[in-house]
């Protein structure tokens, strides 16, 4: 009788076990690298200043990601270079999974052309894709360079005089494009650090117009105004923006981690990232802000920039 009370005490402690675990377990996992996964809080790097798109975007997903790993999110800012800076700290960090970064394309192919930033774009491990925004020129209220009639009058009156500002070597290939397109001549300022240095260059009227994407035109219409959007797809919350079909600068947002994280790590963050990217006022703000919702596996992630390397890494 002892004998059999015995087992049949191990077996409830087996069954109570295993219970436990299913029921902790939700996004997160108990796997081979270290027990339980994620078991202390994660470090997001975002690589430009605040008030841009990443931090924006760091901003929206950190309440989701926290609720669905079951640890805290700890955001920080890695800045300059156009963004090399922080995706090159993420390039050196640990790959065990707690350390994740903002991935921007074609910014991310863009910057790491340059052999001396020591990274590759198609290496990291990549999350997943969470939105992207179109193209968009921005000039000050109360400019003369009201439309884009305006802008490009000036530009041929003026050659090389009027100024256009940027975030670092992706906005001067971006505004290159448009530049191209309306066949006019300007003078390009590069910003280091992000949009959100670059905005009070606007407000200030240090420059005569800021090379951007749609989000940020929504965000800041209440004292910049959007001249021209790029694609031929409407932007709901810029309706009055004229489009400029032949332009097709598009910006792209999402969530990667350092080359070589292990790929059972990876698909519980991919778990987490869509489960927060899905939650209803995320979805409303992405799609309000002037973003298009996108939701990604990794191995879509990682097709998307393999695509952006074929077309911007030359």
């Amino acid at each position: 009788m002892k004998t059999q009370n015995k087992y049949l005490s191990r077996g409830l402690l087996g069954v109570v076990a295993g219970a436990v675990l299913a029921v902790s377990g939700g996004t997160a996992m108990a796997g081979a690298h270290g027990g339980k996964y994620p078991n202390k809080p994660i470090t997001f790097i975002v690589p430009y200043s605040p008030g841009g798109g990443s931090d924006q975007q760091a901003r929206r997903l950190q309440p989701g990601l926290e609720k669905a790993l079951g640890v805290k999110v700890r955001i920080v800012y890695k800045t300059g270079g156009g963004g090399a800076v922080g995706f090159g700290e993420l390039w050196r960090s640990k790959a065990d999974g707690y350390t994740i970064s903002n991935v921007v394309v074609p910014n991310i192919v863009i910057a790491g052309k340059k052999a001396s930033v020591g990274f590759k774009a198609g290496k990291f491990s990549y999350i997943g894709m969470t939105e992207r925004a179109v193209g968009a020129l921005m000039v000050p209220k109360g400019s003369k360079l009201k439309t884009l009639k305006d802008f490009i009058a000036a530009a041929k009156a003026n050659p090389g005089k009027i100024t256009v500002a940027g975030v670092g070597s992706t906005g001067k290939v971006n505004m290159a494009a448009l530049g191209s397109i309306l066949n006019i001549k300007y003078t390009y300022v590069p910003v280091s650090g992000g949009v959100g240095k670059m905005i009070p260059m606007l407000l200030g009227k240090h420059v005569d117009a800021g090379m951007t994407a749609s989000n940020h035109a929504v965000k800041h219409k209440a004292s910049l105004d959007a001249v021209v959007v790029a694609g031929s797809k409407k932007i709901p919350a810029l309706a009055n923006v004229p489009n400029e079909s032949k332009w097709e600068y598009m910006t792209t947002w999402g969530v990667m981690a350092p080359p070589g994280t292990p790929a059972d790590r990876v698909k519980v963050l991919s778990a987490a990232l869509l489960k927060a990217t899905r939650a209803p006022s995320v979805a409303k703000a992405i799609s309000n802000g002037g973003y298009e919702n996108m939701y990604q596996t990794p191995a879509e992630a990682a097709a998307y920039i393999a695509a952006a390397v074929k077309k911007f890494g030359n």
